[in-house]
């Protein structure tokens, strides 16, 4: 009896402890959703990309695959590496009056990045959003 109880209490930890991450994550996806840069003029867009390569070569793990002017991509991660990967593309904005700056991160590991992937692009969004040019 006193061990179907322990099995129950530890199960409902566990399940109340997935239903916590998945709030966690949702939160903070909204926040990256919400926080995605945006320029709006030719040196403002071209400021930010340089801040969005300048991010990925310090927060990756991994060396540049593609660089472009509106692609970035490094190289997977190699197998159970938390290291992180990364993916930023320059999209036109539906209205045609600039662009979104918009990164993707992952690892190759079951138990997580290093750092969370939701946290590094929140630090992507904020450290190029915070690129202005200067005004004269």
């Amino acid at each position: 009896m006193k061990r179907a109880t322990l099995v129950g209490i530890v199960s409902l930890f566990v399940f109340l402890g997935g239903c916590a991450n998945q709030a966690v994550i949702a939160e903070k996806r909204a926040a990256f959703q919400n926080s995605i840069p945006k320029c709006y003029s030719e040196k403002e867009c071209e400021l930010m990309w340089s801040a969005a390569r300048r991010w990925v070569l310090n927060n990756a793990g991994q060396k540049f695959q593609h660089v472009t002017d509106d692609f970035i991509e490094t190289y997977n991660p190699p197998q159970n590496s938390p290291r992180l990967a990364a993916r930023v593309i320059k999209e036109p904005l539906n209205d045609g009056s600039g662009y979104k700056i918009v990164v993707s991160t992952w690892c190759n590991n079951m138990f997580g990045c290093q750092p969370d992937s939701w946290d590094a692009a929140l630090s992507f969004n904020r450290q190029v959003s915070s690129v202005k040019p200067p005004s004269f």
